[in-house]
């Protein structure tokens, strides 16, 4: 139960500037970098979601829904933290200093690590 409410509490960690950018991005039009036709905070929103839809389930729907949440938003992290070291002014700032490609590395990295905390050793996280 324990690592239910902390998913729960890191996901809307997630979910809320996430959807401040997604609200910002469909306001200006180029807040998001785009993947193809969808922005990459639209992706993100729904992934944290997703995550905190999982804390709501049990059994292998709950470990289905987790990690189509989690895997693009870990991977979208991962990538755009990588261009944002390489490239540099890739991802919107958050709190005026820090990309939040970082920001939501270090949660994405928080949260798979609370569930796979959790399988280990309940065998349902």
């Amino acid at each position: 139960m324990k690592h239910r409410l902390v998913l729960a509490f890191l996901s809307i960690l997630g979910l809320v500037p996430a959807a401040s950018l997604a609200g910002t991005h469909m306001s200006t039009g180029s807040a998001c970098p785009m993947l193809g036709p969808l922005p990459a905070c639209f992706v993100v929103l729904a992934g944290y979601g997703l995550v905190l839809v999982s804390t709501l389930l049990t059994g292998r729907p709950r470990q289905v829904v987790f990690l189509t949440g989690w895997l693009p938003v870990v991977g979208l992290a991962v990538i755009a933290s990588g261009f944002e070291l390489t490239a540099g002014h890739v991802c919107p700032l958050a709190f005026a200093v820090l990309p939040q490609c970082y920001v939501s590395l270090i949660l994405a990295i928080l949260i798979g690590g609370t569930w796979a905390s959790g399988l280990l050793h309940f065998g349902d996280p």
